[in-house]
C-alpha cells in the first residue's frame, strides 16, 4: 500500500476510506493477484481498502475520531465484526475517472451507509458510496467471466483514513475502457492514506 505524501493535483479525489488491518489485508492481495491471472487488469488499481464517502476536504482528526465511534457503534449492532460478503461492482461516482462508466469490485461489507452514519463529517462529505465493498479491482464495462471467490474472511480491528487518488500523469486512456484491453494506461493511478484513526474496540 503507497503511503508516500505527494503534492495533490487538481485531478486528485479526496475520499474517507476504511482500512482493514493488515492481517486481512494480505488474504485480498492474494485474491487481486488471481483476479490479475484471471483477465482483470485492473487488479491493482486500488488499494485494500473499502471507501465510504468522497469528500470536499480531509477531514479532521477530531471528525474520524467521532465518525471512528460512530461506526463501531453501527458494527455492534452486527456483532461486533465486519463481515465480507458475496463480490459486488459499485459505481464510481460519474465523471471521477473519464466519460466511460467506472467501477469498483470487492466483497461487500455489512454495514449500513445511511446519512446518520455521517453526522460527524458535516459539510465534508459530498456523495456516499452506495455500498461499501473493499476495494480489489477496478474496472470498465463488463466484468471478465469465471474470477475466483474472494477470501471468507471478517475482522474487529479497523481505522478511518482520508485517501487521495489519482491518475497518473497520462494514464487516463479514453479511447480504452474494456477489459478486454491490455493498455495499462487505463488502470494507472496513484494513492496516498493520511494517518489512520482506529475504531474503538467497544
Amino acid at each position: 500500500m503507497k503511503t508516500v505524501q505527494r503534492r495533490r493535483r487538481p485531478e486528485c479525489i479526496t475520499m474517507l476510506v476504511l482500512v482493514p488491518h493488515r492481517d486481512f489485508r494480505l488474504p485480498l492481495r492474494a485474491w487481486s493477484a488471481s483476479l490479475f491471472s484471471a483477465g482483470l487488469p485492473g487488479a491493482w488499481s486500488f488499494p485494500w481498502v473499502s471507501p465510504l464517502a468522497l469528500l470536499r476536504r480531509p477531514a479532521s482528526g477530531e471528525k474520524l475520531k467521532s465518525l471512528a465511534q460512530t461506526l463501531r457503534q453501527e458494527v455492534q449492532r452486527s456483532g461486533g465484526a465486519f463481515l465480507c460478503g458475496p463480490p459486488a461492482s459499485v459505481p464510481v461516482p460519474s465523471g471521477l475517472f473519464g466519460a466511460e462508466p467506472a467501477f469498483l469490485y470487492g466483497p461487500a461489507l455489512n454495514i449500513d451507509l445511511s446519512a446518520g452514519v455521517f453526522e460527524p463529517a458535516g459539510k465534508a462529505i459530498t456523495c456516499p458510496f452506495s455500498l461499501p465493498v473493499i476495494g480489489a479491482a477496478l474496472h470498465y464495462g463488463a466484468l471478465p467471466a469465471a474470477l475466483p471467490s474472494p477470501p471468507e474472511i471478517s475482522f474487529r480491528a479497523a481505522a478511518l483514513a482520508n485517501m487521495s487518488y489519482s491518475p497518473l500523469s497520462g494514464s487516463v486512456n479514453r479511447e480504452c475502457h474494456s477489459f478486454e484491453c491490455h493498455s495499462f494506461e487505463c488502470y494507472s493511478f496513484e494513492w496516498s492514506i493520511g494517518t489512520l484513526h482506529w475504531l474503538p474496540k467497544k
